[in-house]
């Protein structure tokens, strides 16, 4: 599947180059535009959508990091405190390197500690999700530790006011870790707008309700939310479908001389409302995300 993904990718943007109409919708076996998983995939639910059932209402941006995709995707085996030192730093080295991280990991700082006196580490952390209101200040944080990690230890954690665990709350029968605004939602963040514009796990997700002001822009329908997920060399935007301003979307993007430097290769399949790219810097393309340097997603004018 590896070695078909950038022929697909190149199909998609000949496909484009030529056509003013939207592309034909997929079939079963050949998606238009590639998706940013292509790692194979455990049978949980991608982290996501799980994270949807713990963020409040009033909370516009969410990033989330998935450590074992990460790991799967440097090749490596499972992911742990047991690893010893140089053997964390050389995860840590190319995962900031080799992947689109979106967090690097809020309990790094208290790595000793938390080893001397819990035995635990940021390593049992399989992913991260960080909640940010409107002006971009963080206002709490979902985890997920791995199954082995006892509940209780987490809350001596937690109660001895270990880095960013100080207060947080704990929901054993999930293994997660809850803090700030975070808490178990009646109806998940963003309704099926949001919950449809997940779709399968990816190494990070960025994900908003809303738009990004950008001067310029052009005439563009309304943008109510969108994501954006990466794997190991492709992103994926979703805006929903289906959506007939996708290809002045694309062509807006394009024009962004920081962003087609990092996101190249553009095909969109409005049928979807899908933006597929290749990602040239994983550094950069998490920088610019995290700064919402997104010009595919642009408010109307």
């Amino acid at each position: 599947m590896l070695s078909r993904l950038p022929l697909l990718l190149a199909a998609a943007v000949v496909a484009l180059a030529g056509c003013s109409s939207p592309i034909e919708p997929p079939d079963a076996n050949e998606p238009a535009v590639p998706l940013a998983t292509e790692t194979a995939a455990d049978e949980r639910p991608p982290a996501a959508r799980v994270v949807l059932d713990y963020v409040p209402a009033d909370v516009a941006r969410v990033t989330v990091t998935d450590y074992d995709q990460v790991a799967l995707q440097l090749g490596l085996g499972e992911l742990s405190s047991d690893l010893d030192a140089e053997e964390r730093s050389e995860f840590w080295r190319r995962a900031e390197t080799e992947t689109v991280l979106l967090a690097d990991g809020l309990l790094r700082p208290v790595q000793g500690r938390l080893q001397q006196q819990f035995s635990i580490g940021q390593e049992d952390v399989r992913w991260e999700a960080r909640l940010f209101d409107a002006a971009g200040r963080e206002v709490g944080f979902v985890q997920q530790w791995a199954a082995v990690v006892d509940p209780a230890v987490l809350r001596r954690a937690a109660a001895a006011g270990v880095g960013a665990l100080r207060g947080a709350t704990v929901v054993a029968e999930e293994s997660l870790v809850l803090s700030g605004v975070a808490a178990p939602v009646e109806e998940p963040w963003g309704g099926d707008q949001v919950g449809a514009l997940v779709d399968g796990p990816a190494t990070s997700t960025y994900l908003e309700l809303g738009c990004v002001d950008e001067a310029g822009a052009g005439d563009l329908d309304e943008l109510a939310a969108y994501t954006l997920s990466f794997g190991s060399v492709l992103a994926t935007a979703r805006l929903g479908a289906p959506r007939r301003d996708l290809f002045d979307r694309l062509e807006a993007a394009a024009g962004d001389e920081a962003f087609a430097e990092v996101f190249s290769g553009g095909a969109a399949d409005p049928s979807s409302g899908r933006l597929g790219y290749e990602i040239a810097s994983p550094a950069r393309a998490a920088a610019l995300t995290l700064r919402r340097q997104l010009p595919f997603a642009a408010c109307a004018d």
